[in-house]
């Protein structure tokens, strides 16, 4: 069976639809889905299989839609970042500056509710779990769909997601609390009921993550790399940005795509990425080792091929193993980066190295491509540090302002 888990992150969760869309467009389908607060109401989305009322929803979303609160007060807490150790402090704030001592969740109730359809989610013939706490019963609560009394779906789904800093609301007698206060990834539900693959989308919200033993379990992480906003952000820009993020997350993962900052597809192989390299031109490769402070103890080729390519792999943090092509992805990143060559969308391969062409054809050398003072502002860096720095930005701006590097890889 293939299982689907959510993490908790409130206004991070249009991510977690972005997966969904790109899940859809692969042919994946899930047997079983769990969550927690706002992966627990995605959950049921999926449960559901209301694609276009999930979309529109996350789309469309503003604050207002969400929690009624004043523009000062969305303002605070959209930029910051909510989590247990400041949760508190953010509370008082809310509370000197609103009325009843607690943002009044009543839109996001009435939302809920319009989302919900639980006859769907019981009907269904696949899993559905999620996560809250009674804060009456000092105790946690995982439930699958078959736990939850009839007609009270809507009501425990809310329950997963209801914030310390939400107005006191009760339910059949009790108080309950956000879910992620016990686990924010319940993978071990669905380890629990024998499944041997399952796909977790993170949002790297606040929480408590119960570590899980998968022992046969093949997992799945889809993870952002980039900042998704804040727990209580639900901007109509945000939420369209994280959209397009867990689409374009998921589509690397599951095609196996090059890059964590750009997705590229179509990359050449590790030879011939190699055979390009080894194609540029003498006075780039002397110019590289130069910037590298590379002695000249060996002929330019195997300089160029056995420190200076090695030495690169080391300065732009990649991992040690990693291959030429690896190299030349990361290469390839810093330039576009550079330049603001928009990311939130696919490239071939070839796509990215024709605007980088473009780019480099162009350039100013008054312009500075890579912010020169980035390496000398960190006092608190160390010495091998910043000097890996300055080295990864002398290799970004030579190969920003120079273009004989990419038409050996044009033809790879």
């Amino acid at each position: 069976m293939t299982g689907l888990t959510l993490e908790g992150g409130g206004g991070k969760g249009a991510y977690q639809i972005g997966a969904w869309k790109a899940f859809r467009e692969k042919g994946i389908d899930f047997d079983g889905v769990t969550g927690t607060s706002v992966g627990a109401l995605n959950g049921a989305m999926i449960l559901q299989e209301d694609f276009d009322l999930a979309w529109e929803t996350w789309y469309n979303v503003e604050p207002n839609r969400v929690l009624s609160i004043d523009d000062d007060i969305n303002e605070l807490i959209t930029d910051w970042k909510l989590d247990q150790k400041n949760v508190s402090i953010l509370l008082e704030e809310i509370r000197k500056a609103i009325r009843n001592s607690g943002v009044d969740t009543a839109p996001l109730y009435d939302l809920v509710q319009q989302m919900i359809n639980e006859k769907k989610i019981r009907d269904s013939t696949k899993d559905f779990g999620f996560v809250t706490y009674s804060l009456s019963d000092m105790e946690p609560l995982e439930l699958f769909k078959e736990d939850v009394p009839e007609g009270k779906m809507a009501d425990y789904l809310m329950a997963s997601s209801y914030l310390p800093v939400f107005k006191d609301r009760k339910f059949n007698g009790k108080r309950f609390l956000d879910g992620s206060f016990y686990n924010n990834l319940p993978i071990n539900m669905l380890l629990r009921k024998g499944y041997s693959k399952i796909y977790v989308v993170r949002l790297y919200g606040r929480g408590r993550i119960l570590k899980v033993d998968p022992g046969d379990t093949e997992l799945v992480y889809i993870c952002p790399n980039r900042e998704l906003g804040g727990v209580l952000n639900f901007t109509t820009e945000q939420s369209r940005r994280n959209l397009q993020i867990g689409y374009l997350d998921t589509l690397r993962v599951l095609d196996k795509m090059e890059g964590s900052h750009y997705y590229i597809y179509d990359a050449p192989t590790d030879r011939a990425v190699l055979e390009a390299m080894l194609a540029w031109p003498t006075d780039l490769q002397k110019k590289m080792c130069t910037a590298l402070d590379l002695s000249q103890s060996k002929t330019l080729n195997r300089l160029f091929l056995e420190e200076a390519l090695p030495y690169m792999i080391d300065i732009f943090e990649l991992p040690k193993e990693s291959s030429h092509k690896d190299l030349i992805i990361a290469l390839m990143e810093a330039v576009a980066k550079s330049y603001e060559i928009e990311s939130l969308q696919l490239y071939s391969f070839r796509d990215l190295l024709e605007k980088l062409n473009i780019c480099t054809s162009h350039y100013e050398k008054k312009k500075d491509v890579y912010n020169k003072a980035a390496y000398l502002i960190k006092a608190s860096e160390s010495l091998m540090k910043i000097g890996k720095e300055k080295k990864r930005h002398d290799i970004v701006t030579l190969l920003g302002s120079n273009k004989d590097w990419i038409s050996p890889l044009l033809t790879s």
